[in-house]
């Protein structure tokens, strides 16, 4: 494992960089990431560089034995650029276009900023491609974050209308698709078809669903576009993009996928606690997996850019950081197979929008809290047996896809039981029986796991239910969850019970009623559980239930639920390898996995790793980790 920090040369006066340095190298620090925020010092007018400083800069801190990772400076155009060119700039849904002065202010969809960040990227790659102490290229930063993904300018309308008709080839196969005879929103042609801007009521969910899958598509081929001068000038470097995956504007495995590296920015106060911080660490290493991935690829390879040092600015509350919270979370990040993690920031910025953002040195340069408990866990992870740091093979898949997300961030029906939430649920449920997971992309061969779980897999194509298929004939249990199998990948209902077709057969029963747990009048979920094996649990924010299908026999009940409109009825069921449950909560969800595998759930607040025959503990409560020492 690899360690650094992201540093800001330009901020700081030249004659302090040589002992920052010095100061990384003797904390142990590998490398260095710089330059991804300064294109107006890189170029100050159009067409004047001003390389010396960062010549210098990088000479510094390679003369000092640290690897550097190069930014491309894309998130944050300089103003005289917004000025010249205002069509860079994005515009929201209410007409207005966004001005300068912040971050990612920028329309994926503009070729102007499209033909300025292939201008500024081929300059870096040209001078420093070949500098040996680049050892990586980052490309831009964050993109999707800022709620940035999607722009509403007449040019990405029009970028949208031939990205309609490239997918549909005909306005009638649109219309077809889309269901659009439903409140007579037929369109005469793709010239009709309209930006979702804000309406008396909801629009089409197809309609929103194709938006954002054509925002992720402009925001990616502008990456791509960095990508590809970066690989031809600059041959042999490792290359990434960081998302920070709280976010899910951009499909985060088309951009890392071409990479082979997945690469996240993780900010736990930005979460909602360890496990969904646990699942996005293995989500980031599977964002990397290609299609057909399989358990051999133990899951994708991911770095960590930013790694939270302490208080955070962003939250809103921005709650105090304890000791020994940032080496807990450090350790985490390990365990769950992080290759390279680096620390956000060096130190604390002293002008600008994240002066109360922590860092390993406070404001005036002393050290702060993060700086030894930075230095402990290096230390650690250095003397530690090396099967600590040794992930193996993984026995659960579960499947995520962004489309689903979409689907339901578009179709929320109730509150709460989001993409994300649901299968969180899922991750912390295994997470808790001390298993692996690999986090699995829709498209992967599921044929060398035990257990594939899939909750809110939403979308029915002819390929997922085939690969769900193989997994159960390979002798894998498959645990369908609340919210999977219901619509194509138009946004439409399909016209199948769920699930659909030959699962439904091997199950013996379909989905009967789905939605809030609650209710009416509003009694609150609060009033209903689940009922697994003798003992009850949360419903979660989602609950389905499920009859027995005519002729089906052995059909398990696994759960039934208890008060509310479902008393009595079952909500989990399983036949022949397959379950399906329709409660969404991690404790339902770790009730049924008992059942189906015979191992213990843990604690909520233990998250337990077994390395080697090494069992690991790491104590979110009282922010311990046992088990990493040599023996």
């Amino acid at each position: 494992m690899r360690f650094g920090v992201c540093y800001y040369p330009e901020q700081w006066p030249e004659e302090r960089w040589a002992t920052d340095a010095a100061m990384m190298v003797d904390l142990g620090l590998d490398r260095v990431r710089i330059g991804e925020f300064a294109w107006s010092v890189i170029e100050p007018e159009r067409g004047r560089f001003d390389w010396g400083w960062l010549d210098r800069a990088i000479d510094t801190l390679a003369d000092a034995g640290l690897a550097l990772v190069l930014g491309t400076p894309t998130a944050t155009p300089p103003i005289w650029l917004a000025r010249e060119r205002p069509d860079i700039l994005s515009v929201g849904p209410d007409g207005r276009r966004r001005a300068y002065g912040s971050r990612r202010h920028t329309s994926p969809s503009s070729a102007a900023y499209r033909e300025e960040a292939r201008r500024i990227v081929s300059a870096l790659v040209a001078r420093y491609g070949n500098h040996p102490a680049v050892v990586a290229w980052q490309i831009d930063n964050e993109p999707g974050n800022h709620d940035s993904a999607r722009c509403w300018s007449e040019e990405s309308q029009a970028a949208f209308q031939r990205w309609l008709e490239v997918r549909y080839g005909t306005i009638d196969a649109l219309n077809e698709a889309w269901g659009t005879v439903f409140w007579s929103g037929t369109y005469p042609s793709f010239d009709a078809v309209r930006l979702p801007v804000p309406t008396v009521t909801d629009h089409s969910p197809s309609l929103e669903l194709a938006h954002r899958r054509f925002a992720s598509d402009q925001a990616v081929e502008g990456l791509a576009e960095q990508r590809e001068i970066i690989v031809a000038g600059s041959p042999d470097r490792e290359v990434y993009t960081n998302l920070y995956l709280g976010d899910v504007d951009i499909d985060a495995r088309a951009v890392a996928r071409p990479n082979g590296l997945g690469a996240v920015d993780i900010y736990p106060h930005g979460l909602s606690g360890p496990a969904e911080v646990g699942f996005v660490l293995d989500l980031a290493r599977g964002t990397a997996l290609g299609p057909d991935a399989g358990v051999g690829d133990e899951g994708g390879r991911a770095w960590i850019i930013e790694q939270q040092p302490g208080v955070v600015n962003w939250t809103g509350d921005n709650p105090s950081v304890p000791p020994g919270q940032v080496w807990l979370w450090c350790w985490q990040a390990a365990l769950h197979g992080i290759e390279d993690l680096l620390w956000f920031r060096w130190r604390a910025a002293r002008a600008g929008q994240e002066q109360h953002h922590d860092a390993l040195l406070r404001h005036d340069g002393s050290f702060a809290t993060a700086h030894a408990e930075a230095a402990r866990f290096i230390q650690e992870v250095r003397a530690c047996p090396p099967e600590v740091l040794e992930r193996g093979r993984a026995s659960v898949a579960l499947i995520v896809d962004y489309g689903d997300a979409w689907l339901l961030d578009v179709v929320p029906q109730t509150h709460g039981a989001s993409h994300r939430t649901l299968l969180v649920a899922a991750h912390a449920a295994a997470r808790r029986l001390g298993l692996d997971v690999d986090i699995v992309p829709a498209d992967a061969d599921l044929t060398g796991y035990d257990l594939v779980l899939a909750p809110a897999l939403q979308q029915v194509t002819d390929d997922r239910l085939a690969r769900l298929e193989a997994a159960l004939s390979a002798g894998a249990t498959v645990v369908l969850g609340p919210r999977a199998l219901h619509r194509d990948d138009d946004a439409i209902w399909i016209d199948e019970a769920v699930p659909p077709g030959r699962l439904g057969e091997r199950l013996g029963a379909r989905v009967d009623a789905a939605g809030n747990p609650s209710g009416w009048p509003r009694d609150g979920a609060a009033s209903v559980t689940v009922d697994v094996g003798g003992t009850t649990y949360p419903p979660g924010p989602w609950l389905e239930s499920l009859v027995t299908t005519d002729g089906a026999r052995d059909v398990e009940v696994l759960a039934r639920a208890v008060g509310g409109p479902l008393d009595g009825c079952t909500v989990a069921a399983g036949r022949q390898g397959l379950v399906h449950l329709g409660a969404s909560s991690a404790e339902a969800w770790a009730a049924v996995l008992e059942h189906l595998t015979g191992r213990r759930s843990e604690p909520d607040h233990l998250e337990v790793f077994d390395r080697g025959g090494r069992r690991i503990v790491l104590d979110h409560r009282d922010r311990t980790v046992t088990g990493i020492d040599a023996d």
